[in-house]
């Protein structure tokens, strides 16, 4: 009897224990909910023999973790996601690539990570082909000839600048100016070399002055010459100014002169034109710098002429001409701008060129939201499901073609500097305007304006016209590109941070994707496809300064940590000159 009354008793405080059991992981589930761990998080884990802090994220909650921390980190697990984005920032690393291994301390660094391959070389929009990302091309080389002049620009003296911005206009004859003798540059070589031109006032505006060479008197009509000259008097050169300042006014006259002239057509031979491109247009800074005889001591825009019969180069049909100037009016009249406020205003350097692109591809985009605020959905549009309307694509779609590539092989091409031997590549240009297209919608329009007056150049303006360091700002741009708009949820899901204000990304790529798809160079609906990062594992793989790769790291509830770190390729941790650091954000 004593021996089976204490097996009863056994019995009951067995099944007494197990309900204890059970009621403490209700009340575990309730009170934390199916989102958190069911065991409690750790602390502090060991990463290398070292102690450190376990970082436990809220859901879209972010943090940079730079410096020597980034070397060894631990993050919480138990039914936990987070995007992890290494990146290198420092400033004085060189252009090419670097070995990196991120992952556990002790595993075999099993997978090696290649950038991604680009897509299909080029692609039709609207009447214009856009170039792969070479500067093989005639535009990209001759806007590098250009903006490395610029580069050499040396401040005068107080007493040599007053000189310099006195000096005449030696080409202007009479007072009416109707007719006026211009110097135009005619090669693509190292060495400079002028046209003499002839040409005739067809059009004075309040803020443009359009001008057409003799020789191509009628490449345009009359009634085309003023529509043309209103929209650029009217809607495009103050849209710019509006954004990025007046710049300079060497000549007095508050009004940028726009030439015409089939000078530019023969920059390049009509075999050149068909395997390497042509020029459009372009601003030089040798007008507004020098006093020689072949400067025309004016704020000028030099383009080409419709040319039906290929008389001077390729042919280009007058639909063609008319519809590719506008956005390359608006790009270089920022670099005329930036230039002007810079050097001439200011006595400073010109703009480096990876964020004097950036800004002039702003330029463009800021044509797009011209007409978007006209057209509103679904007017102007000859497809009404279209996301902008028809006169907008040539300002936008290229700019989304340049950023898809860039996203698409985000550790290939930097945000900021241009790749050895290039005046920036279409993609480096591309990221570089959508990380603009972030600053302005975090900050605000008004900091565009700030980017270009101003006498400093390259990160240090970049730091100064947003009070934040490059470095933040390339961690948390490479994580607002992935959670602006995080797919079936609402786009404020995501904290104002990570998000763009004025572009829904997934939209918009989606929309790419839709229109020219695999063939076109579009290779999936959203560019970045976050790599696999498991726990206790470790892959390697290769960035270069300025870039960055996405991962994605899954730990379940029988992982309580994560423990990572980020090294260089041989397993040391990075000097801190590297600029290393590693974004996270835990996914919801």
């Amino acid at each position: 009897m004593w021996s089976e009354s204490r097996m009863m008793t056994s019995s009951v405080e067995r099944r007494r224990r197990r309900a204890l059991v059970l009621a403490s992981a209700g009340v575990l589930l309730t009170s934390c909910g199916t989102d958190a761990p069911t065991m409690p998080t750790p602390t502090e884990a060991s990463c290398n023999g070292v102690s450190v802090a376990v970082r436990s994220l809220a859901p879209l909650e972010h943090v940079i973790i730079s410096s020597a921390q980034a070397a060894c980190f631990a993050l919480a697990g138990g039914n936990r996601e987070y995007l992890v984005v290494p990146q290198l920032t420092g400033a004085a690393l060189p252009y090419g690539g670097y070995q990196f291994r991120l992952g556990e301390p002790t595993a075999l660094a099993a997978l090696a990570v290649s950038p991604g391959a680009l897509p299909p070389r080029s692609m039709r929009i609207g009447a214009d082909d856009i170039s792969a990302d070479t500067l093989a091309d005639a535009p990209r080389r001759f806007d590098a000839l250009l903006r490395a002049r610029e580069a050499r620009w040396i401040a005068p003296s107080p007493a040599d600048r007053v000189r310099a911005l006195a000096a005449p206009n030696l080409n202007v004859t009479g007072s009416a100016d109707t007719l006026r003798r211009f110097s135009v540059l005619n090669t693509l070589g190292a060495t400079p070399a002028y046209t003499p031109v002839t040409a005739r006032l067809r059009f004075a505006g309040t803020r443009v002055l359009l001008y057409v060479d003799t020789l191509a008197n009628s490449a345009l009509s009359d009634g085309e010459l003023q529509g043309m000259g209103a929209l650029y008097d009217q809607r495009l050169a103050p849209a710019v100014t509006a954004s990025f300042g007046d710049g300079s006014d060497i000549d007095g006259n508050g009004r940028v002169v726009f030439l015409l002239t089939p000078t530019v057509n023969a920059l390049v031979t009509a075999t050149q034109c068909a395997s390497t491109g042509f020029i459009r247009g372009f601003f030089y800074n040798h007008d507004l710098t020098s006093t020689d005889i072949t400067s025309n001591r004016a704020e000028i825009f030099y383009a080409y002429v419709p040319d039906e019969g290929g008389r001077w180069s390729c042919a280009h049909r007058k639909a063609d001409v008319l519809a590719n100037l506008p956005p390359t009016f608006m790009h270089e009249l920022q670099h005329m701008i930036s230039f002007g406020e810079h050097a001439l205003e200011r006595n400073g350097p010109a703009e480096e060129v990876w964020l004097n692109e950036a800004l002039s591809h702003m330029a463009e985009e800021i044509g797009s939201l011209s007409y978007e605020t006209r057209f509103p959905a679904p007017s102007g549009r000859t497809n009404p499901a279209s996301i902008f309307p028809d006169s907008a694509s040539p300002f936008i779609n290229p700019n989304l073609l340049y950023s898809y590539r860039y996203l698409f092989s985000s550790a290939t091409y930097s945000l900021t500097s241009c790749a050895v031997g290039t005046f920036c590549t279409l993609a480096e240009r591309g990221g570089t305007w959508l990380m603009l297209r972030w600053i302005a919608d975090q900050q605000g329009a008004a900091t565009l304006r700030r980017l270009v007056e101003t006498n400093l150049a390259g990160r240090a303006n970049l730091e100064a016209a947003t009070g934040r360091s490059t470095a933040a700002l390339l961690g948390e741009f490479a994580l607002a590109v992935s959670t602006d708009s995080i797919s079936g949820m609402p786009r404020s899901t995501a904290p104002a941070s990570l998000r763009f204000n004025s572009r829904n990304l997934r939209r918009l790529y989606r929309s790419l994707f839709d229109a020219f798809g695999i063939a076109g160079g579009v290779g999936r609906s959203f560019p970045i496809e976050p790599l696999p990062l498991a726990a206790a594992s470790a892959v390697t793989g290769t960035m270069r300064p300025g870039t960055f790769l996405t991962y994605r790291l899954r730990l379940t509830e029988g992982v309580p940590t994560a423990v990572l770190r980020f090294l260089a390729g041989d397993g040391t941790p990075f000097p801190l000159t590297s600029g290393a650091q590693i974004s996270i954000v835990r996914l919801p």
